[in-house]
């Protein structure tokens, strides 16, 4: 969730928001609970993968929409992203699909947006409950996307999933490093702004 956050009467947390990424944490908890049991199949964890998928893009939107987007609801939807995220790269670890080094990626950056976030948030920046870049973003999608490409292309394209794990994480680790370096920078930059005052 992104962009300005509408004040709310005090207590009033849960909506439609709200409950449309609980659902995503569920559906996350079973599809991961689904593959560890049916370690293969395609259909039932493709399916679930664009419910969250869909439901990830549905919260935010819906709370900008109606004007509902709260500092909670930002927290509870980063938290459900990173809680997909972990949940599949340890699951795909656990199958040997991928290496152990990603997964550690993944937590890394993890906790690099949230303290960079939290930083920026005291130096001055006003854009928001986190602070987002859009090469951020981006890699952010592909952690998001890939688990479930690595796993259909194990099993349908060995090809797909070779360049998948020989080639598309190596520059995902670079772009990964690539909006660390500009997160560095912008906060350097408005800590620079802020002593200047």
């Amino acid at each position: 969730m992104t962009g300005d956050l509408v004040p709310r009467p005090k207590g009033v947390w849960w909506g439609v928001p709200n409950a449309i990424t609980l659902f995503r944490v569920i559906l996350t908890c079973y599809l991961h609970y689904y593959l560890l049991l049916h370690f293969g199949r395609i259909a039932i964890p493709l399916l679930l993968t664009v419910l969250i998928l869909l439901s990830d893009f549905a919260d935010g939107k819906i709370a900008r929409r109606d004007g509902t987007a709260t500092s909670g609801g930002a927290v509870f939807d980063l938290l459900a992203d990173f809680f997909y995220m972990l949940l599949a790269y340890l699951v795909l670890h656990s199958f040997g699909l991928v290496p152990l080094w990603f997964l550690l990626l993944i937590i890394f950056k993890f906790v690099e947006f949230v303290l960079t976030s939290f930083r920026l948030k005291k130096t001055g920046d006003d854009r928001g409950f986190f602070f987002f870049d859009a090469l951020g973003r981006s890699v952010a999608a592909s952690y998001y996307l890939l688990p479930i490409v690595l796993y259909i292309s194990h099993r349908s394209s060995p090809a797909l999933y070779a360049f998948c794990l020989n080639e598309v994480i190596y520059l995902i680790l670079f772009l990964s490093l690539l909006s660390s370096g500009y997160r560095l920078w912008s906060f350097c930059r408005y800590k620079a702004v802020v002593h200047e005052e």
